[in-house]
Order: C-alpha cells, then structure tokens, then sequence
C-alpha cells in the first residue's frame, strides 16, 4: 500500500476522530497568513492547539480568502478563543465550512458563535456538536432562535436535549436548503 502523502493541511489518511494528523500547525498558520491560493481546507483535527495559536489562525482567516474550509475538531479549543471565531465570522466571506466539534466550548459561547452568523451570508456549514460541556435549555433556545437572522446555514450539527429549540433550528435550516434551492433554479 503507498504512503499517504503529508501536506501541511492534509490528514494522514482518513478524517477519523481517533487518527494522527501530521498537520505542521505552524507552516499551515504561515501559508494561511499569506493567503496560500493552494490551500483551501484546513485540517486542524485532533491536534491540541495552545488558545494563542488558535488566536493566531483565526486573526489569520479573517482576511484570508482563499480558505473555504476550517476543521478544527478536537483541538481542545476553550471559551478563551471564541471571540476570534466570532470575530472571523463576522469578517470573513470566503469560508463556507467550520468545524469545532469535540471542544471544551460552553452553550454560553457556543450561543455567541451563532448570534454572530447574523454577519454572515457566506458559511454554509456550522458543526459545533459533542462539546465537553452540555448546553442548558437556555442556550439550545437561543442558538435555535439565532438561526433565525441567518440565511446561508444549510448543515448544522449541535447535540440537541431539547426537542423545542431542535424542531426551531431544523425549520430556520430547511428554510435555507429552500433559499439555496430557489436561487439554483433562478426563482429568486
């Protein structure tokens, strides 16, 4: 069987939770600072990356335009980092896919991720489930009703306890799927 080739924003073979990512941090924060016109998706997974790193690439993506593409699943992200996300999400119009599944990030700041998707018409993708901490009924209702004043959200993945704000958050996304749908065709 051939070696996987390594790139700095490739994962060593498949996108499994529990494989090595041979990502160099470093060189992909550099090639993302200089706005890299071969990288498009970063691979950030499974790789525990210190808050003022993650500081680092998300000041980074928010004048990168190139990057359409932003994993960063088990990363040990924490509420310490949110305002750069928030802060991308607000600047950023070229990423369409983010990915912050299996953190250590509480509904608190998972609400404030989403409220700041009101800036945003360009991401597509949003994936915040299996945080360390649970979110309380509170934040579910609100991060339900923030989808809301978005219109470009077509996947969105939370562990929801809640079945109210759920069926609230599936109707503002299938909303979207129908957007996008009616664009495609031109009947918007």
């Amino acid at each position: 069987m051939a070696e996987p080739v390594l790139c700095s924003n490739k994962l060593v073979e498949a996108a499994d939770m529990e494989e090595v990512n041979e990502i160099n941090v470093e060189e992909t924060l550099h090639q993302i600072q200089n706005n890299d016109t071969s990288l498009n998706h970063c691979i950030f997974n499974n790789v525990s990356i210190e808050q003022e790193m993650v500081d680092n690439i998300t000041s980074a993506m928010v004048n990168n335009t190139n990057v359409t593409k932003l994993e960063m699943c088990n990363c040990a992200i924490t509420d310490d980092s949110v305002d750069g996300f928030i802060t991308l999400l607000k600047t950023n119009k070229t990423l369409e896919s983010l990915s912050l599944e299996t953190n250590k990030i509480t509904g608190k700041h998972l609400k404030l991720i989403v409220v700041a998707l009101e800036f945003n018409d360009t991401l597509k993708e949003l994936r915040i489930a299996n945080q360390y901490y649970t979110t309380g009924v509170g934040d579910e209702m609100a991060i339900s009703k923030a989808l809301a004043n978005n219109t470009s959200i077509m996947k969105f993945s939370l562990n929801w306890k809640n079945g109210g704000a759920r069926n609230t958050a599936d109707r503002f996304i299938m909303r979207n799927n129908e957007f996008a749908r009616k664009k495609r065709q031109g009947l918007s």
